[in-house]
């Protein structure tokens, strides 16, 4: 079972993790990438598959580097 913690200042929200980090920044790349495809003269498919490969990287660090690893529990 897992337990949110929340701020010690009294106002309730939870804290982010890295976890939550990591989601947030994904698709930050890929919006980046769309936005610059329209603001230039780049097509639109190179912007966005050039902002897809930052955000894919991204993606295979959380699943690996950063991935959440198993604790052993006391009984």
């Amino acid at each position: 079972m897992s337990v949110r913690s929340t701020r010690s200042d009294g106002i309730g929200l939870p804290t982010m993790s890295r976890y939550d980090l990591l989601l947030a920044l994904l698709p930050i790349p890929l919006l980046l990438g769309g936005v610059v495809s329209r603001l230039t003269p780049v097509p639109d498919p190179i912007g966005i598959g050039a902002g897809s490969l930052p955000s894919a990287l991204l993606f295979v660090y959380a699943i690996t580097a950063a991935a959440p690893t198993v604790t052993e529990r006391s009984a």
